[in-house]
């Protein structure tokens, strides 16, 4: 073929020439960056009938190859516009035996395309990729039903095939089935493996608007199908004060849940979300959005590229910043050893809780991983090491705290050496079980009661709860599960607070920070200070993913050592003069 000057090279319209077809990817004389180009389009060979008017190869410097289309819609003449009929695939099907993708499929998918998008002069009047747009849903399911499957499918992460834990599945349930009657039949809890698991049980009584109760005696359902069929949409949704406040409606309950997943826009997520007043909790109901969304493209109800995502696009605004008091406050070395000596003096009030405070402190171990610690995970070793350290002298170590990948933070196994301090604090929680459990009753007429802790040696859980009921204790559903174990030191950490004003002369209504958040900051900042201010080496302690999070958000430092330090900083700056 003949080829005049400044016309562009063409590539025959057949199955081996596209094939064999390589581009030129240098930068053109236009270039202004001098890099290759990413992809170079090529027309075919073909007569410039009104079917084939823009029909090009566009290859792509890691060698695909698309067939698409360059048109300019009527009216629209300056805007070019691109539409991909689909990938070149050369292989051939096995059942029919023809070519996967090739000038036959083309042909065949551009006169569909052409008959629906041209005019009777081959004039382009529709945009072929708005229609693609919203015809792309595989099967069209409503919110509410996606809900149903999606609870059916145990609560699965949105990038991952695996389940969320107890507490995450807690939160969503609230915004995508809660401020329902329904969730009172719900239980959750954790497997080995790290997956949360949903429990259906049975709901005796419900607490009215008016404060009372009222008894239902309702049993635990079977299954998901049978609790949506006993709360329909719209029905039993709770009203009182202290678990629906503000009279909101989950997902599934209000009029969103009617809509297609497809047709899912901003404008109804947003509507929906206003009835929220808090940025985190709105920013969670889009999460849950976002979730149902991802699970319906990977369930196949949707194609991934059917539309853009309408959850990416929710504006919320941040209110005014609040001032957080305990960002960065950690426990002077006074207060530190103090509060281990309020720990002690409150073991017997406090079992369990005030060591699980104490190993948290010492290990900067996180709340929920300390709770969901096993007996089994201390491994002590049958003869300890004995270690030198920098000062020549000699440390002990006894085991180490294996750290599971169901129980970390990070979902990866981690491990803990027992040193001395940490032997003496697991010394004291195997103790327990053979003390009692001091009960400080409410009641005037019965102050303390005691309660054996036996029961302690026959549950797998490090931390035990003191309200395990000892007559379910042969199950071992029951034995095992989160009812057994402890999920919670609030109480602990109020008698705490008040304990360590005494101690330091405070008043009541003075203003003392002591909580559980400073707890790992003091840890991070012991740490850090221990290796010489290296986060390299504190992060192997203290188990965070990177140093910035470290430095950024744990490394907290008390007024006292700013001062002491200001003494330093006192020398450099020694030539300022007063004048005379």
């Amino acid at each position: 073929m003949i080829m005049k000057k400044g016309e562009k090279k063409k590539v025959e319209f057949n199955n081996r020439a596209i094939h064999n077809w390589k581009s030129d990817f240098s930068p053109g004389p236009k270039s202004k960056s001098g890099k290759d180009k990413e992809r170079v389009y090529t027309p075919f060979n073909l007569t410039k009938t009104t079917q084939f008017r823009g029909l090009n190869l566009c290859e792509y410097k890691k060698g695909e190859k698309h067939i698409v289309i360059l048109f300019r819609i009527k009216g629209q003449r300056t805007h070019l516009r691109v539409f991909t009929l689909g990938k070149f695939d050369n292989n051939l099907n096995v059942i029919t035996g023809e070519t996967k993708f090739g000038i036959k499929q083309i042909q065949e998918r551009l006169h569909t395309i052409a008959k629906e998008h041209q005019d009777e002069y081959g004039h382009w009047i529709k945009d072929p990729n708005l229609t693609v747009a919203f015809t792309q849903v595989n099967q069209s399911i409503t919110i509410r039903d996606l809900i149903k499957e999606y609870c059916k499918a145990g609560f699965e992460k949105m990038r991952s095939a695996e389940k969320m834990t107890g507490n995450s599945i807690r939160d969503k349930a609230r915004y995508l089935i809660g401020y329902n009657i329904r969730v009172k039949h719900l239980e959750y809890d954790n497997e080995e493996n790290g997956d949360g698991v949903v429990i259906f049980k049975p709901c005796k009584t419900l607490r009215l608007k008016s404060g009372g109760t009222k008894s239902i005696n309702r049993p635990a359902p079977k299954d998901w199908d049978e609790l949506f069929k006993w709360y329909p949409p719209g029905r039993s949704i709770l009203k009182d004060h202290n678990f629906n406040l503000h009279g909101i409606t989950s997902m599934f309950d209000d009029k969103i849940g009617k809509i297609n997943i497809e047709d899912l826009r901003t404008k109804l997520i947003l509507d929906y979300v206003n009835q929220y007043n808090a940025y985190s909790t709105k920013k969670d109901v889009v999460e849950c959005f976002r979730t149902l969304w991802h699970f319906a493209v990977h369930q196949g109800y949707m194609e991934n590229d059917a539309m853009i995502n309408p959850t990416y696009l929710v504006p919320i605004k941040k209110g005014r910043p609040v001032v957080n008091k305990y960002r960065l406050k950690i426990f002077s070395d006074k207060d530190w050893v103090l509060l281990y000596e309020v720990l002690n003096d409150l073991s017997s009030r406090f079992p369990w809780q005030s060591d699980a405070i104490a190993l948290q402190g010492i290990t900067g171990l996180r709340r929920e991983e300390c709770f969901k610690l096993q007996k089994k995970d201390i491994k002590y070793w049958k003869e300890p090491k004995y270690l030198i350290n920098k000062a020549g002298k000699t440390q002990t170590i006894y085991g180490e705290i294996h750290i599971r990948p169901a129980v970390s933070k990070v979902g990866q196994e981690e491990w803990i050496p027992i040193i001395e301090p940490i032997k003496a604090i697991l010394d004291n929680i195997a103790k327990i079980p053979e003390q009692h459990f001091t009960y400080h009753s409410k009641m005037f007429n019965l102050s303390h009661r005691n309660f054996a802790l036996a029961y302690g040696k026959r549950l797998k859980w490090l931390f035990c709860s003191t309200q395990v009921q000892a007559d379910k204790l042969l199950d071992p559903e029951y034995r095992n599960s989160r009812k057994t174990r402890l999920c919670s030191d609030k109480h602990c950490w109020d008698e705490i607070k008040v304990e360590m004003k005494k101690r330091l002369g405070l008043g009541v209504n003075d203003e003392y920070l002591c909580t559980s958040k400073m707890l790992r900051k003091t840890y991070t900042h012991k740490c850090k200070a221990a290796f010489d201010g290296r986060s390299d080496i504190a992060k192997r302690f203290t188990r965070h993913k990177t140093e910035e999070v470290l430095e950024g958000l744990y490394d907290g430092v008390t007024r006292e050592e700013v001062q002491q330090n200001s003494t330093e900083l006192g020398v450099v700056l020694d030539f300022v003069k007063r004048r005379a």
